[in-house]
């Protein structure tokens, strides 16, 4: 009996050995076929990866460089961009920075994958560069989001910004006192306050337009364009009657003409404005030109001395002689 069964035990586990072998045989027959068949897959599947890799990082750039020119015409509109740009900007800088993490996330799956296809890390490489360069861009425009919400908020004092634009106080009564103080120190850049009275005469277009145009020619003459001075400050008398800036832009326009060489014309102002000013509030400044003009008019020839006339002297009165005669012999 116990050989009986230790005949069919040995059958049974001799047949579930050779069945174990088959199965072996087949696993590693099925393997070689799935290696191959991979290998094959692999290489269909590195160019697609390649191909539609290529293909979506350029409509992601194309996407980016789009939506950057739609920042960009956004930018233009001042009125627009003070109710919504800066959340629009903002968003848009958020969709770029996911799209941008997407990106390299993708490049980060390809290069795992087609690490040994020089083509491909090329591509990459341009596209890291471009991705780079999109990076610059976005940075630049934070600066300018920066900016812009810095450009928004009210100033205290007459400010220059760092891109050369004027900010100015809510108050025209102290941005026009901060604006002359600023044109009458030493240390003035005459076109940037002029900058700051051109922002005035915006913010404020009915306030003070007689001292706005004189400061604004005063910014010229400072910088000694003369004929963009006189065109400034001559019409001044003509389009402001009252101004109390009309004596002292008849003297700048004078000193203006002055050294633009017309030294007749000159002298004329002065002596017009000495009938209409008698007495001048800048009498300093009024010599001044007196003495320049002179400096330049031509001397008039002295008329020569007469030599004082001598004492007339009668002369004695001749005495006749008489001449004697002959005696005829």
């Amino acid at each position: 009996m116990k050989k009986i069964l230790f005949t069919v035990l040995f059958s049974a586990l001799f047949m579930t050995l050779n069945s174990c072998i088959a199965m072996k045989n087949d696993v590693d027959m099925a393997k070689s076929e799935l290696r191959a068949e991979n290998s094959a897959k692999m290489k269909i599947l590195e160019e697609n990866i390649t191909k539609n890799v290529t293909n979506s990082l350029q409509e992601e750039v194309a996407k980016l460089n789009a939506r950057l020119d739609e920042i960009e015409k956004t930018q233009q509109t001042e009125k627009q961009m003070q109710k919504n740009k800066i959340d629009l900007s903002f968003e848009t800088l958020e969709e770029l920075r996911e799209t941008i993490k997407e990106l390299n996330n993708r490049i980060d799956s390809v290069d795992l994958k087609a690490q040994k296809s020089g083509v491909v890390e090329e591509q990459l490489a341009a596209l890291e560069k471009k991705i780079a360069e999109k990076e610059q861009e976005i940075a630049k425009l934070k600066e300018e989001i920066d900016s812009l919400i810095e450009g928004f908020k009210p100033v205290d004092k007459f400010t220059i910004t760092k891109d050369g634009k004027v900010r100015l106080p809510e108050s025209s009564e102290k941005s026009y006192n901060q604006l002359v103080d600023y044109t009458k120190s030493a240390n003035c850049d005459p076109a940037i306050a002029r900058k700051g009275w051109e922002a005035y005469a915006d913010k404020w277009p009915e306030s003070r337009k007689c001292d706005v145009t004189f400061w604004t020619g005063e910014t010229y003459y400072m910088e000694k364009s003369y004929n963009k001075a006189v065109e400034t400050l001559q019409p001044i008398e003509r389009n402001y009657p009252g101004c109390q800036k009309i004596e002292r832009s008849y003297l700048h326009v004078a000193f203006s003409i002055f050294h633009i060489g017309k030294v007749d014309v000159a002298n004329a102002i002065l002596e017009s404005m000495k009938q209409k000013f008698p007495k001048s509030a800048f009498p300093d400044e009024v010599k001044e030109l007196e003495k320049l003009i002179q400096s330049k008019m031509p001397k008039k020839a002295a008329p020569a001395k007469k030599a004082p006339a001598k004492p007339q002297t009668k002369a004695p009165a001749k005495t006749q002689t008489k001449t004697p005669s002959k005696t005829k012999k």
